[in-house]
């Protein structure tokens, strides 16, 4: 399997193998949820599974937009986050016709 990785879309990430892209989230524990005196590890998690790039690569902005902030004040404050995540999804999605 391919990793595409990149900063802008930590924590996830897209897998590539010769069936489909798969979009990945790595999850790190909380400590509550961790044994005493252990020590968590990151593991990654799938999400989703396309057939082609461009619609892994939407999956993972859409999960960005509903992961970075847990309480929005306004539909206004929502749609201006989502309205700046397109933007700079079309921008990677228009680079190569993609």
């Amino acid at each position: 399997m391919s990793k595409i990785t990149d900063p802008k879309m930590d924590p996830y990430y897209i897998g590539k193998d010769s069936h489909c892209y798969t979009v990945y989230e790595v999850v790190t524990p909380q400590a509550k949820y961790l044994e005493k005196g252990s020590e968590g590890k990151d593991y990654e998690k799938p999400v989703a599974h396309y057939s082609n790039f461009s619609k892994a690569l939407e999956r993972v902005y859409k999960e960005k937009l509903n992961s970075n902030k847990e309480h929005y004040t306004s539909i206004k404050e929502y749609i201006d986050e989502w309205d700046k995540i397109k933007n700079e999804l079309s921008e990677i999605l228009n680079y190569n016709k993609l």
